[in-house]
């Protein structure tokens, strides 16, 4: 688990996160030591994740941390991407006869909607692997692990 890291950065003690899920700090270390198998339950990880500004999976281990600047970052982008494609959209020229000035310009604006889409789809991933694991958490507390499955 990703707690102890995020507990130093966010300068947050284990004494305010077992207050915040109701256990004393010596269980909390338990809890998040795996102590004798014991770990916490899913509404205990959710609160933590709450407090710490992360996902109940990105604590978990299972989904990369995306930070406040790279969601902004993210959105930036695409922004711009969508604001050249409207640009380029207002000029278009049906017959294909484009200026060689023009030519740079297109293709900047094709490397922009590029990774625009490989940011739209990477959060895709993130959010997909989010539910997956949410959903192997669900069927973990129901008895039934996934990898018992054929």
């Amino acid at each position: 688990m990703r707690i102890k890291e995020l507990c130093k950065k966010e300068n947050v003690s284990q004494e305010e996160l077992a207050k915040l899920i109701g256990v004393d700090v010596d269980e909390f270390c338990q809890l998040q030591n795996n102590y004798e198998n014991r770990s916490f339950d899913q509404k205990q990880l959710e609160k933590i994740a709450m407090r710490l500004g992360v996902t109940a999976t990105y604590l978990k281990g299972n989904t990369p941390y995306v930070s406040k600047e790279e969601r902004e970052y993210r959105k930036k982008l695409k922004q711009v991407a969508q604001s050249e494609l409207n640009y380029i959209e207002q000029d278009f020229v049906p017959s294909g006869q484009f200026a060689e000035w023009y030519a740079p310009s297109l293709s900047a604006a094709a490397q922009l909607c590029i990774a625009a889409n490989l940011v739209t789809l990477t959060e895709r991933a993130e959010d997909l692997s989010d539910k997956i694991s949410e959903l192997d958490n669900t069927l973990y507390s129901l008895g039934m692990a996934v990898s018992s499955h054929p």
